[in-house]
This record gives structure tokens, C-alpha cells and sequence, in this order.
């Protein structure tokens, strides 16, 4: 597992396609007919991963996402993982009083009860070891055991039950509304497969009634695919593909859920949960995240923007899942309307296959400047800026980011010399936060020499790769 990842070392981060891109008030109607014309769900959770509380500060948009389930009469709440963001009692405890502050006695408003489906993650179990914490924690308590006292992996379990008041095992059932929840703590993954077994006819796991599973990393070649970052290697993916009725919530990666690629479904179905912290900007984009030593460009995208969660609807055959952000209270996207009969709707190769990649506008045209500006790390360098519009989103598909090319104009041939990979500015956030613009910048060093003449060719890409067609700048000389 790459533990270069910023958040691993803690630094304070029913169909398949859409029926149109529907903006908030497109949405809005959309949730009233379909209130309409849908019989109540049988079940409905609030789902959160990764709320990374660090200290008081953070609380309130959990404290929001908590109100907002209770309202929508949710029956159970799964955190799947990093709730206490540098490993420490005091901030678990924080988590701890958000709930019972928000559903006293494990019961919401109106008086019913709601269960918290929750387990330990990376961070709650080893963030006391992450960046400056050790030398933090040194400070404030010289003594061994004072210090080890405010660790929750001291005593894992100890502090769970007296926090959140109830039993705690490294992998536990429990039952909602006739409907069994399974959730693995960090490191207790790989015993997955061993309880499933020992307890599939106690808790009738075998049959179409879908049962709901938790752990924090994703399992392995399900959520983004083979290449997802913070997966568990496969156990999980081994342990549910007995089980076709198997639903997984995962988090760790910080993904965005405007990412079609948080769904998966093969021998089972497998949902990414994002994070209420932050969202992760992806490697390989000039405005993503560090990776490799590679020097980037362009400043990292306002990660912190992206605080997202769902609420499941749970009906006897599909699930509704609605994306949301919690800083403005909008969907990212329109729902999820997700089949559980077996047909795979939600798996890469059906669902991408009926994408259509968005498209610039008729008159889109790029333009290029270049000027000196700072590179990622502060440094004054020599840069050259491809500008251009953004693109419009298609039927199926916002912008994910954008593929650009620079061409360097020999004789008679355009020849490749340099290409980037730029997100759009807007790919976390609700569609009426969309983007106007985007931009690409190349260190002119990386780029042919003085007198070169240079052609760019930008193409906008959903997030399964499908791409629009290209727009083209005029012949630029360096």
C-alpha cells in the first residue's frame, strides 16, 4: 500500500446511467415524484466514512450529517472508519457526544430508535503514530503510560465500550429492522470469511434478502478497480463473493461520489463511501495530489470543499441512494437507483459502455499564454497556460477531468511531446457549483525549445475515460 498518500500520514484532507444531467431544482422535482409514486423503503441508513474529527472545530458538519439522517428517519448510521483523526480517546469521545447529543439513547427525534453501525479505521487505531503526533503527544505527556492511556489502541475495546456504550468484537453482526449489518474493525478484515461461515445460518446470510456489510479499505479490484488506493488486497472481495445478496460500504480512499466509480457490482455489490472530511484529488492529475517525486505545476484543488455522505433507501429488490455534500446541503449527483437481482447494472463493463463522454461547446476555442509563476513547491519558474472553456456535460456524464496534449509542428507532421491530465476544478462538487473554465500549465522546460512551434489539443473526459472530441489551439511559438 503506498503510505506516501497524504491522509495515511495525517496531515489536518433502475438503471446505470442518468436520464439527463439534471440540476438542483431538476433534482428536486425528481425526489417528488418519485416520493409519490414509491411505496416507503423497508429500511433507510445514513452512510459517512472517514469524518476525521481532530478536534471541536470539525464537529459540526458531522454533527449537520447526523440531524440531516434523523430527519429523514433513518434507522441506522454506518461509519465505515477514521473517526478519530490522530488515534486519540479524547477525540473519539468527540464522535461519541455528537451522537448521543444529536440521538439521545440511540433514538432520533421522534423518538424512534436508530443503531450506529460503526468500525475503527487506520487512523483510529494507528493515527497516534501519524506526522507530528508522537512528538506532539511527547510533549503534552512525558509520562509512558499517561501518554498510552490516550491512544485508543491501548485498549481498543475498552474505549469503545465505554464511549458508545456497547459490546465490541473485532467483527460483529447486528440486526436492523430484520435486516443483518456486518462490520469489520481495521486489521480484523481477514477474519471475515471465518465469520461468515460460522455464522451464515444464524443470520440467514444465504437467500435474496440483501445483507449490509462495513469495513474501512475498499476490497480489493471492486470500487475504482484494480488500481484503487487503500484496497484490502482482496480478502473481502473473496470472503462476499459467496453472496451475491452482499452489499459493502468502504471508505479509506476519500474518493468523490461524483465519481460513477464509487459503485461496483459483480459477485456482490460494492459501494464506496468518500469522506466527510475532505476529498481526495487524484494522482496523475497536474492538480491533484503529490505522487512519485513528480513536480507539479499547478496548486492542489481545494480538497476541504468536498464533505460528502448518502442516505440509502433500502426497498425489497433495489436501493435509492442519494450522493449528498454537507457544507451546502445538495446532491452531487442524481441518485442511484440500484438493482439487486442479480443483473450486475451497476458493473464497469455495463454501465461504462452506455456513458457518453461530455462535449465542448460549438464555438470552444483554447488559447495560450505564458508568463512566470510559482510551481507547486513555491519555485519561480517560466510557464506556459493552456486556457479553455469548460465542457458541457452529456446526457450520462460530468466533466471528470481533461486529457491535454502538446504537439510540437515539424515539417509536415504534428508530433506528441508533452501530455497532462488536469481535473476539472468543479469534479467534487454539486453540479450547480460547475465549472466555467479550465486550464492545464507546463513548465516551459517541459516543453521544445525556443523557436519550437507548439500545438495544444485539450478533450474533456467522464470519469470511465470516454472522451469528447478535442478543440485545438493555434500554433504557438516558444
Amino acid at each position: 500500500m503506498d503510505i506516501t498518500r497524504r491522509s495515511f500520514v495525517g496531515t489536518t484532507l433502475a438503471t446505470g446511467v442518468w436520464s439527463g444531467f439534471l440540476g438542483s431544482t431538476a433534482l428536486a422535482q425528481s425526489d417528488k415524484t418519485h416520493a409519490l409514486n414509491t411505496p416507503s423503503p423497508a429500511l433507510r441508513l445514513g452512510v459517512l466514512s472517514d469524518i476525521h474529527i481532530y478536534d471541536e472545530k470539525n464537529v459540526p458538519v458531522f454533527e449537520r450529517a447526523l440531524e440531516f439522517f434523523g430527519d429523514r428517519k433513518a434507522d441506522g448510521v454506518i461509519i465505515a472508519g477514521d473517526m478519530a483523526d490522530r488515534g486519540l480517546v479524547d477525540q473519539l469521545e468527540l464522535v461519541a457526544n455528537a451522537w448521543f447529543k444529536v440521538f439521545p439513547e440511540n433514538r432520533r427525534p421522534d423518538g424512534q430508535p436508530i443503531e450506529k453501525l460503526f468500525v475503527y479505521g487506520n487512523h483510529d487505531v494507528q493515527g497516534h503514530g501519524y506526522g507530528d503526533t508522537p512528538k506532539k503527544l511527547a510533549e503534552k505527556y512525558p509520562d509512558e503510560a499517561t501518554r498510552a492511556a490516550h491512544c485508543i489502541v491501548t485498549d481498543r475495546k475498552a474505549v469503545w465500550e465505554r464511549l458508545f456504550k456497547e459490546p465490541w468484537s473485532g467483527v460483529y453482526a447486528k440486526q436492523v429492522k430484520g435486516y443483518t449489518f456486518i462490520g469489520s474493525h481495521w486489521g480484523y478484515e481477514k477474519d471475515l470469511e471465518a465469520f461468515l461461515k460460522a455464522n451464515e445460518s444464524r443470520l440467514g446470510l444465504k437467500g435474496k434478502k440483501p445483507f449490509f456489510y462495513a469495513q474501512h479499505p475498499h476490497p480489493g479490484n471492486t470500487v475504482q478497480g484494480p488500481w484503487a488506493w487503500g484496497h484490502d488486497h482482496g480478502v473481502a472481495t473473496r470472503a462476499l463473493s459467496a453472496y451475491p445478496n452482499a452489499v459493502a460500504f468502504s471508505g479509506h480512499s476519500h474518493y468523490s461520489l461524483t465519481d460513477e466509480r464509487c459503485i461496483w457490482q459483480g459477485a456482490f455489490t460494492s459501494i464506496g463511501t468518500s469522506s466527510l472530511s475532505y476529498i481526495f484529488a487524484q494522482y496523475w492529475r497536474e492538480n491533484g495530489e503529490n505522487h512519485n517525486g513528480i513536480l507539479k505545476q499547478m496548486p492542489l484543488l481545494p480538497e476541504h470543499l468536498g464533505k460528502q455522505g448518502m442516505l440509502v433507501s433500502v426497498y425489497d429488490d433495489h436501493l435509492v441512494i442519494e450522493r449528498r455534500e454537507f457544507l451546502g446541503g445538495e446532491k452531487v449527483g442524481p441518485d442511484w437507483h440500484v438493482p439487486l437481482d442479480g443483473s450486475r447494472a451497476f458493473a464497469f463493463d455495463v454501465r461504462g459502455a452506455k456513458m457518453v463522454a461530455p462535449e465542448f461547446a460549438a464555438d470552444a476555442t483554447v488559447t495560450v499564454t505564458r508568463a512566470m509563476g510559482k510551481d507547486r513547491r513555491g519555485k519561480e519558474t517560466d510557464q506556459v497556460t493552456v486556457h479553455f472553456p469548460a465542457a458541457k456535460p452529456s446526457a450520462t456524464s460530468r466533466v471528470y477531468d481533461y486529457e491535454v496534449q502538446a504537439f510540437a509542428y515539424h515539417e509536415d507532421v504534428d508530433y506528441p511531446v508533452a501530455l497532462k491530465r488536469v481535473l476539472s476544478e468543479s469534479f467534487h462538487l454539486p453540479p450547480t457549483q460547475e465549472a466555467t473554465k479550465g486550464s492545464c500549465v507546463f513548465a516551459a522546460s517541459e516543453l521544445p525549445k525556443k523557436g519550437t512551434k507548439v500545438r495544444f489539443v485539450v478533450r474533456p473526459t467522464e470519469c470511465y475515460g470516454r472522451k469528447g472530441a478535442a478543440i485545438t489551439s493555434k500554433l504557438f511559438e516558444m
